[in-house]
């Protein structure tokens, strides 16, 4: 005979599956687009095929739902016990002498379940996703340069470098007859003349290498004319993917390809107090701090759901939304603060969970005792005065 605890534990956590996944994959379809667009002039120029579209999809999916399953997971709880009480089951469960703590194990349960999956995200496919996505675009940069790089034709692969090739060797792939036009620095533009020449590629710091050998250099700056000549001339070309472009984001890549194991080695290599080991440490607790967010957000659901009222709109959604950005706004207001704050950065980091969890245990002892809270009290009136104001799906204006 089934136990009746697990039974219902079961049950809850069975109805909680549905909205979470529909949840996930909505919003997961929004942030994908979000993400997708800045990327379009990239892959209508550097013409992506399909496998390396989906490629490209497949690397971006972890840093989407580092985002997405914590939010659809507070959600799929809140739509859940709203769907349970608008037809009287939670009703039928406190007639039947369970209350929220009998139902809460469940909670705990998907919540840690969805935390679990977060911190898998956040602290192990974030890294590779990353890596892969910046040998993605280094290897798709490069292809386009290859097939641009032709004998006797102009290239227009390499931003703001020109090259001319008078031969090219099949099998060595080796130049002959080179001229490069330099414009990356607009007041010191350089022509570059060379007998012979070849391409290499630094996969790692993505980074492309042009050797000339035997040329000269020309520059002519207001009326003046110089011109070196050289033996051999190396012109280095750092080709980034987009949102890559400055030093800043290039140190955010950085960090998010790092795993935890190496940003422990590197703090410990360069001392805790250095900025760039404060820089590792933030991105560190961060991909820890989401998953227990998540944990904290799921569990915080429960009680926001019970405030609904069988024949009422629900609250519950747009209350736990309100709470949700609230949530990330302090986050990431705390991420700025860490990197200059007198404080551990482990301290300042979970800072928000700290406080969110709180927040939760307070929330949760009212509304087993089916108390009311002043502060919700107030965003529920805000919501509900905004839903009244709003046009309905089914409400006419007066004429």
């Amino acid at each position: 005979m089934i136990d009746l605890p697990l039974l219902l534990y079961a049950y809850l956590v069975t109805e909680t599956l549905a909205p979470f996944f529909a949840s996930l994959l909505i919003l997961t379809t929004i942030l994908f687009l979000g993400r997708i667009l800045p990327l379009f002039d990239f892959i209508i120029n550097f013409g992506i095929s399909l496998p390396d579209f989906i490629r490209l999809c497949a690397y971006m999916a972890p840093n989407l739902f580092l985002f997405a399953i914590p939010m659809a997971s507070m959600l799929g709880v809140i739509l859940c016990f709203t769907r349970m009480g608008n037809d009287n089951e939670l009703i039928a469960l406190k007639a039947a002498g369970i209350g929220l703590y009998r139902m809460l194990p469940a909670v705990v349960f998907f919540a840690l379940c969805t935390s679990l999956l977060t911190g898998y995200f956040s602290t192990t496919l974030i890294p590779s996703g990353t890596t892969a996505m910046k040998k993605l675009f280094f290897q798709l940069a490069k292809e386009k340069i290859d097939k641009g790089l032709q004998e006797k034709k102009f290239s227009d692969g390499l931003p703001d470098v020109v090259i001319y090739i008078d031969q090219k060797d099949p099998k060595t792939g080796k130049w002959h007859g080179v001229y490069v036009a330099d414009s990356r620095d607009s007041e010191n533009p350089l022509t570059i003349i060379a007998e012979s020449g070849f391409i290499h590629a630094d996969m790692p710091n993505l980074l492309l290498t042009l050797q000339l050998d035997h040329g000269s250099i020309h520059q002519a700056k207001e009326d003046r004319t110089q011109t070196i000549s050289f033996a051999t001339y190396r012109i280095n070309i750092p080709l980034q993917g987009p949102g890559m472009d400055d030093e800043e984001g290039a140190m955010s890549i950085s960090n998010s390809e790092m795993t935890q194991h190496e940003i422990t080695d590197y703090v410990s290599t360069h001392g805790r107090q250095s900025p760039e080991s404060i820089s590792q440490l933030i991105q560190y607790h961060l991909r820890l701090v989401l998953p227990g967010g998540c944990f904290i957000l799921t569990i915080l659901g429960l009680p926001l759901a019970l405030r609904t009222r069988p024949g009422q709109r629900s609250i519950g959604v747009p209350l736990g939304l309100i709470i949700f950005i609230c949530y990330y706004v302090i986050l990431t207001t705390v991420k700025s603060f860490s990197a200059g704050s007198p404080l551990p950065v482990a301290i300042t980091m979970w800072l928000p969970n700290i406080i969110f969890g709180v927040v939760t245990l307070y929330i949760l002892r009212f509304a087993n005792r089916e108390s009311t809270l002043h502060l919700i009290d107030f965003f529920i009136r805000i919501i509900h005065l905004m839903q009244s104001i709003l046009p309905g799906p089914g409400k006419k204006k007066n004429s």
